[in-house]
């Protein structure tokens, strides 16, 4: 009884054996491959023994191409395949696999490389213009690396530059020649709008924008904080580089103004009033005249409406009305 058994699950083993080797071959509808020839065993499931065999040229690495079914299982046939699955396919569709090379990485190499070699800045933003489009190429698909520039070559007066490109695996592609200009970029403050001499700056006037650097090197750009809330020492145009020369600290007294005399020496504290005979910022020296003595003083701007003489350099005879 147990040889039976043991017999019937050899017979069983064998039977099933025989079976998957006796598979109908199916056709694939798509196919991917990695080398100059497609066999049967990319263009079928269970192709057996005759599966190694080349039956097409393949695409171009990185292409793709179109196979009548009716050729295929010719060709199966030829090589001494017989019963074929044609698994409602009517068109093969077979690629070359590959790795892509892009525009996009070619230029983030490159200036990788401009930068490893001190001819950019590490730190600055770098703007790759290319003096022509570099299409899309295709590296064999395990080619190590995919890609390579070489011959590089800088001018660090105008940043242009040429190089050569290499695709990896590619015998059939000679180098690829490209240059441009890398240029150096920087953030700077812009007017998004036309100011008016004396306008208030809000932080929606101001608007950062990447300049070539070398364009704005002697400009002497002034930084978001110390643009907001400064007012227009004069009419800016719309798109106007902001400097540090061009805004001011906000006039708080205009010239003809009323304003209280503040004067302070140890205890004694004295208040007057008086009249701006010129505008002023906060902390600006304004020439002020005391409408009982007619004097013209000057005193120092701390906030809209009064102003503080300096005890140092105004005698309490100025402040104070005539006697009689």
């Amino acid at each position: 009884m147990t040889m039976f058994k043991l017999l019937s699950g050899t017979l069983l083993a064998l039977a099933l054996s025989a079976s998957h080797s006796l598979a109908t071959p199916k056709l694939r509808a798509n196919v991917e491959v990695s080398g100059s020839l497609v066999t049967l065993n990319d263009l079928f499931e269970d192709a057996g023994r005759q599966g190694n065999k080349a039956v097409f040229r393949a695409p171009s690495i990185g292409q793709s191409g179109t196979i009548r079914a009716e050729r295929v299982i010719l060709a199966a046939r030829q090589a001494g395949i017989g019963a074929i699955n044609q698994n409602n396919v009517s068109m093969v569709h077979v690629r070359h696999a590959s790795q892509r090379v892009t525009e996009l990485q070619v230029t983030q190499s490159l200036l990788s490389q401009l930068r490893g070699q001190g001819f950019v800045s590490s730190t600055d933003e770098v703007e790759i213009q290319l003096n022509q489009s570099i299409h899309d190429q295709h590296a064999k698909f395990d080619a190590q690396p995919a890609y390579e520039i070489r011959n590089l070559r800088f001018d660090r007066s105008n940043g242009r530059f040429s190089a050569r490109l290499l695709i990896g695996g590619r015998q059939d592609l000679g180098p690829i020649s490209f240059s441009g200009q890398a240029i150096e970029t920087i953030l700077v403050p812009m007017t998004n709008r036309a100011l008016s001499r004396g306008e208030i700056i809000t932080r929606e006037d101001i608007s950062l924008t990447p300049m070539p650097k070398r364009r704005v090197r002697n400009a002497d750009m002034a930084q978001m904080d110390q643009l907001v809330g400064k007012a227009a020492r004069q009419n800016i145009r719309e798109g106007t580089i902001a400097t540090r020369s061009m805004f001011k600290i906000p006039e708080i007294i205009n010239r003809s103004d009323v304003v209280t005399i503040l004067f302070k020496a140890g205890k004694l504290m004295l208040t007057m009033r008086g009249t701006a005979l010129n505008p002023g910022a906060k902390g600006d020296v304004i020439s002020v005249q005391n409408d009982q003595t007619n004097r013209v003083i000057r005193a120092r701007v701390k906030e809209p409406g009064l102003v503080q003489v300096d005890s140092a350099q105004t005698t309490l005879a100025s402040i104070k009305e005539p006697q009689s």
